[in-house]
């Protein structure tokens, strides 16, 4: 060992050993951070993702796999073990992933990495072996120990340095008083010649950063190189480059600038199309290979997940970042298409899951998109939740049921339409976790019957107000169908989720009733006659008998027909769909009374229908039939058409009333047989029967109505 230098003496005598006993301190100081930060990850996020607000850009943490898994863990100084250890995106790694070779993966071959093997490999005898020859050889005074010291600290860090960048940069703004060693004597070092030449490491560290500088523009031969490579081989080096060049065309127009990041530079939008158009092709494919899905779900605990995981992370975090980006709405289908292909791979990482649990609700609820987007969406996220963890689906149904409300204001008949869309993409979400949907249904459910009591106690404006708008009337409707579908319709496909559900009709039904009654005046006949619509649909889908009738009786008997001679009017016929209440110029005209007799005559037929094939039908239709006759008398020359109308809904109900009694002569169970009574004339279908047909054919001529008033709509 050459001759130690007064300057190094000096240092030894005042400097290294404070030096060193700081980095002890900072290193336990660290060390305790490390600690409670790991704990934090595993209280608040399973997968240790860390901070959400901060996007992967896919650059930095490839390399650091890389030369994570090529050293050794043994080899290295023992922060380094630690570091490993405490690192999020590497807790899962067994043992064997130390010996597997991800720069030949990479690409590369193994002497790229054989250089440098001799000086990481620093141990405690080698130490003690190097710091004894010093002793015996330099004859010097009591600095020798300590420069031996000082030379073999100086080898590690630049080791540390080579194989593992990332914590030195982490010592570099933690503990830079450590790392001043390197810089005293430059110039001494430079003259024994030891670090003269560069390894093949640094050469090829240096070329990298010179690459990054320099921001390669991305060309056409350039994707088709990579994609070669991909397919042929399933190079991580080509996919490596091909998504950071994916990187940089999805954050072009970020407002956080960070496409600036990458070594490479998109130019134009025809390189920008064959940039993401090859990455999509590509990616998926080479993922595929190197982390299979099986049954659904990645595999990760191969030995290849440690090093791919980095890109998976990187080409969702592209995916996200575009998706937000895109305003087109087949490039938006597009991409969500991509996203649906990944769901498994975005399973794997919470923060990413959020990330694109968020995406989809803003796509389901935006209203610049069209229905193909919605569906898109949707079938990503139901996709997505049938996968994820409890708070992965608690996110996506109380995400999906906000944003339906949010987008309920109900404006024309292309809102109603898009609104009816909407519902029936979130009932269909709500069907895949029983516990999950009982949950939000009941908290929800019971949210609506807490606004309606304040309104019945206040009785003001504003309370009526909280209750009388299409967000509160569309939820109400929203539960319903969830009820109808899965207590009814799908009952017998989902047995637990209707069991479930079930017990939730009640409390709607009474809810619904409340809010029907709560301003029984003329000018809310509309909100009045859906509400009914709603019950009509609850009590038909889940055998639940529910008296609808004397509601619907209550407005043929108020004093709008009865006592007031209706206003004659030139105004144009009124959509009651599109309206809570009658417009203050269609009060008391008989434009609005029509719409209203045209609406009641309609639900009347149904909820007639609807228990057309019970066994106590004739008897159950006498009340009603009794006063609809009586109305026909005193009111039906003021409205001849629907007199004509109600006319011949009372000759189906008699018809209907005499197939039944020829049913029931055939029975051979008495009435305390409640079982065979219900399973009376189970097999007819009520749309078959008399007032059933008749029933259908006023319901197809509302929807005639309806989609006229829509394509009117549409060409305005």
């Amino acid at each position: 060992m050459g001759k130690v230098k007064k300057a190094t003496k000096k240092y030894n005598q005042k400097h290294l050993k404070g030096e060193l006993e700081r980095r002890n301190k900072n290193k336990k100081a660290q060390q305790q951070h490390k600690k409670r930060e790991l704990a934090k990850r595993k209280r608040g996020d399973a997968e240790g993702e860390g901070d959400d607000t901060e996007l992967f850009t896919g650059i930095e943490e490839v390399d650091d796999l890389a030369n994570f898994a090529g050293s050794s863990i043994k080899g290295v100084d023992d922060d380094l073990g630690r570091f490993m250890q405490a690192d999020p995106e590497n807790e899962d790694r067994s043992a064997s992933d130390d010996e597997y070779n991800t720069s030949a993966l990479l690409g590369g071959s193994d002497d790229e990495t054989e250089g440098s093997d001799d000086d990481a490999d620093i141990d405690d005898d080698d130490v003690k072996d190097e710091s004894g020859a010093s002793d015996g050889g330099s004859g010097e005074e009591d600095g020798g120990d300590s420069d031996d010291e000082e030379t073999v600290f100086k080898k590690e860090l630049k080791a540390m340095k080579e194989k593992d960048p990332a914590f030195f940069q982490f010592m570099e703004k933690n503990d830079p008083g450590s790392l001043r060693i390197l810089e005293q004597d430059s110039e001494g070092e430079g003259s024994d010649g030891e670090d003269a030449e560069m390894d093949e490491d640094e050469e090829e560290e240096e070329d990298e950063k010179a690459e990054s500088t320099g921001a390669i523009e991305v060309t056409t031969k350039l994707l088709v190189d990579w994609e070669r490579e991909i397919k042929r081989d399933y190079s991580l080096r080509a996919l490596k480059k091909l998504l950071l060049a994916f990187y940089a065309a999805s954050h072009m127009d970020s407002e956080n600038g960070e496409s600036g990041d990458t070594p490479y530079r998109i130019q134009g939008m025809r390189i920008f199309n064959k940039t993401v158009s090859t990455a999509i092709r590509a990616v998926p494919k080479a993922l595929g290979h190197h982390a299979p899905v099986v049954g659904g779900r990645v595999d990760r605990k191969s030995k290849k997940w440690s090093v791919v995981q980095a890109l998976i992370k990187s080409y969702l975090a592209s995916l996200l970042e575009l998706q937000g980006q895109m305003s087109d709405a087949a490039m938006i289908q597009y991409l969500l298409k991509e996203c649906e292909r990944m769901v498994p791979y975005f399973a794997c990482f919470v923060r990413y899951t959020r990330e694109l649990v968020r995406g989809l609700l803003r796509q389901f609820g935006s209203t610049a998109a069209d229905d193909g987007v919605r569906i898109m969406a949707l079938l990503t996220l139901r996709q997505l939740v049938a996968i994820s963890p409890a708070e992965i689906v608690d996110m996506a149904l109380k995400g999906l049921y906000l944003t339906y409300v949010r987008s309920s204001n109900v404006k024309n008949m292309a809102s109603l339409t898009t609104i009816q869309l909407m519902r029936n993409c979130g009932v269909e979400l709500y069907g895949n976790d029983a516990h999950a949907s009982y949950q939000h249904a009941f908290v929800y459910i019971r949210q609506l019957a807490i606004h309606l009591r304040n309104s019945m106690q206040l009785r003001s404006k504003e309370s009526f107000r909280a209750i009388y708008n299409w967000q509160f009337v569309n939820s109400l409707d929203f539960w319903t169908e969830v009820l109808a579908t899965y207590c009814g319709d799908r009952a017998e496909e989902k047995p637990e989720l209707c069991s479930t559900l079930e017990s939730l009709v009640y409390p709607l039904s009474q809810i619904i009733l409340g809010v029907a009654r709560l301003v029984p005046t003329a000018k809310y006949f509309p909100l009045r006659l859906r509400c009914i619509g709603l019950l009509l649909r609850l009590s038909s889908a889940t055998g639940v008998y529910i008296p609808v009738l004397p509601m619907i009786i209550e407005v043929l008997e108020s004093p709008e027909f009865l006592g007031r001679r209706p206003v004659k009017s030139t105004l144009k016929p009124l959509a009651l769909d599109v309206h809570l209440k009658a417009p203050a110029e269609y009060e008391h005209t008989r434009v609005y009374l029509e719409a209203v007799l045209e609406c009641v005559f309609g639900l009347l037929a149904d909820a007639i229908a609807s228990q057309s094939v019970r066994i106590a039908f004739p008897e159950w239709t006498v009340p009603v039939t009794l006063q609809l006759r009586r109305w026909r008398k005193h009111v039906g020359k003021s409205w001849v058409r629907f007199s004509k109308q109600l006319q011949g809904l009372l000759d189906k109900i008699d018809q209907t009333s005499r197939l039944v009694q020829q049913h029931r002569n055939n029975v051979e169970f008495g009435p305390s047989n409640f079982g065979a009574a219900n399973r009376f004339m189970n097999t007819v279908d009520p749309d078959n029967t008399p007032v059933g047909v008749y029933a259908s054919s006023l319901r197809n001529v509302r929807a005639q109505q309806r989609a006229t008033l829509l394509k009117a709509e549409m060409e305005a």
